[in-house]
């Protein structure tokens, strides 16, 4: 399955959430959206069917064998399968949990590194703390292997991914109903069935919260004395609550490995101005104009 693939389905997906009458067949067809459509996620299916059938393949092999290990029972498509074989998942529901798990972690992480390189390239300062960390944990370049106890050892880096995805959510705006009445904090009585969105770009960038550094790029706004005493709600790339996301640490993980794997063996730069960056709004961010980035190998 091609990167290409996730992201015309997700944008035609876009498409749907902000003009509902697309969510019509026939409508997309006269817009000439639905074969993409159709194509792309044929195609997302028939890799997610994939997975599932050599999963249950290797399941029955092992059986054969011995039992799995205990530190794979954990796993999403192991906790999927497992429901399929006591019949409490039908196949559709294996592959549409799936489908959610790929969505929703395809594109955020890959943009959530990429906007971070970007932005470590516009203030090298941080940058290079970064890497003094990493090279500490990390001396020799090249390909390495990243443990999870090597990334509890990252505390800059933690820094510099939560202040990367506070000025540049991965999804700005989230949406949700209300399942009863919601009294706000300003007296305001939300009715239940309503639909709010929550505007999580502008939350973050909010200088009654964040002081008047809001809307630049300084990790120090998530050391300890900075953060500790502000509100729970204050930051929320995952959203908050029952409904946050649930590969939310996954994800973490995932970008600190390739970040401390990118920065440990490249100097990354650019010329392009944090002041001229463009956002549009989008089911995840985007950028109007996306900086070109200068490699510089490390030893």
């Amino acid at each position: 399955m091609g990167a290409l693939t996730t992201i015309v389905c997700s944008r035609i997906i876009n498409d749907m959430c902000f003009s509902p009458w697309l969510s019509s067949k026939t409508v997309r067809q006269l817009f000439g959206k639905e074969e993409r459509y159709s194509s792309a996620k044929s195609e997302i299916r028939g890799f997610i069917r994939k997975l599932i059938e050599r999963k249950l393949a290797r399941d029955a092999e092992i059986a054969e064998n011995g039992n799995p290990s205990p530190l794979e029972k954990n796993i999403f498509l192991n906790l999927a399968t497992d429901l399929l074989k006591r019949g409490i998942f039908s196949w559709k529901n294996v592959e549409d949990e799936s489908n959610v798990i790929v969505f929703g972690a395809f594109e955020t992480t890959a943009n959530t590194v990429a906007y971070t390189l970007i932005l470590l390239s516009m203030f090298p300062k941080y940058q290079e703390k970064a890497f003094e960390e990493i090279l500490a944990l990390f001396p020799d370049p090249g390909d390495f292997e990243v443990t999870y106890a090597d990334t509890q050892e990252m505390v800059y880096l933690d820094l510099i991914l939560n202040e990367s995805m506070r000025v540049i959510p991965p999804v700005p705006v989230v949406s949700r109903q209300t399942s009863q009445d919601v009294l706000l904090s300003s007296g305001v009585v939300v009715p239940k069935g309503v639909q709010i969105a929550i505007d999580i770009f502008h939350l973050h960038r909010s200088k009654k919260i964040w002081g008047e550094g809001a809307e630049t790029f300084d990790p120090e706004h998530f050391l300890p004395h900075h953060y500790q005493n502000k509100h729970p709600y204050a930051f929320i790339p995952f959203t908050k609550g029952i409904r946050n996301c649930i590969g939310w640490r996954y994800a973490m993980i995932s970008a600190k490995i390739t970040l401390a794997k990118l920065l440990r063996n490249y100097k990354f730069s650019t010329s392009f101005k944090f002041e001229d960056l463009y956002f549009v709004e989008d089911i995840t961010i985007k950028l109007k104009t996306v900086p070109l980035l200068t490699l510089q190998r490390r030893t």
